[in-house]
């Protein structure tokens, strides 16, 4: 699949923007996995490089040793500023412990048209 804007793969991760005007102006680093009680946690850093404040919406989606996502009950986006030079950790929890992968997309809160899943 082809799609503009920024991945960012460690492993079995991704990043996903498909929006890149709002690519050019984030970076994203130290995606990073741990277990919690038998659940996969997952994060990963942003930071803004602009000087102007960013609300992003993100959203983890989770995926089994097969490859297939993990059907979730409620698709929820979760919402954030990000102010200019600021670094924030984006990080959830797996649904299930049978998750072994995950994939993260981000999208601008002002412009939630463009999202690439």
């Amino acid at each position: 699949m082809t799609m503009s804007g920024i991945s960012l793969e460690k492993g079995n991760h991704q990043v996903v923007i498909g929006n890149p005007v709002l690519a050019n102006k984030l970076q994203f680093s130290d995606s990073q996995t741990n277990q919690r009680d038998g659940y996969l946690q997952a994060s990963v850093a942003v930071m803004n490089k602009t000087d102007t404040s960013i609300s992003l919406d993100y959203h983890f989606y989770w995926y089994d040793v097969n490859g297939l996502e993990i059907s979730q009950p409620t698709t929820t986006w979760r919402t954030l500023t990000i102010n200019p030079g600021q670094v924030l950790l984006l990080q959830a929890l797996a649904p299930i412990t049978a998750a072994t992968q995950y994939r993260i997309a981000v999208r601008d809160a002002n412009n939630c048209s463009i999202i690439n899943r």
